[in-house]
């Protein structure tokens, strides 16, 4: 009894520990003139700066830990078949924040949004 307890125990545990998994996030934004991007991820969004990779388009789809913190490897751009190494930056529930809060240098901030 107590063997079939730890078992169930230890199957349950491990259900937990998996690692999370990857995001989807449309790009709905992106701005070449600075490494910055802003995709949809369900409800809200995020911005990020690409680091090294392609330049993403408008509509791409991108794979990965989309609301990780710190510099994060590979995320996969689902579209074009490449990856990208991107920095999150901040998350938001309206795209509008993000765009006003996307680094000065960013041409694109300035063009007036829908």
């Amino acid at each position: 009894m107590r063997s079939l307890i730890l078992t169930a125990l230890f199957a349950a545990s491990a259900t937990f520990a998996t690692p999370a998994a990857a995001e989807q996030g449309k790009i709905v934004w992106v701005d070449p003139s600075c490494s910055y991007f802003i995709a949809q991820l369900g409800e809200e969004y995020g911005i990020y700066q690409w680091r090294a990779g392609s330049t993403p388009d408008e509509g791409d789809i991108m794979d990965g830990k989309l609301r990780a913190e710190g510099t994060v490897e590979e995320i996969q751009n689902a579209t074009k078949g490449s990856a990208n190494t991107v920095i999150p930056v901040a998350l938001s529930p309206t795209l509008r924040s993000l765009i006003n809060s996307s680094p000065v240098n960013c041409k694109k901030r300035y063009q007036k949004q829908q």
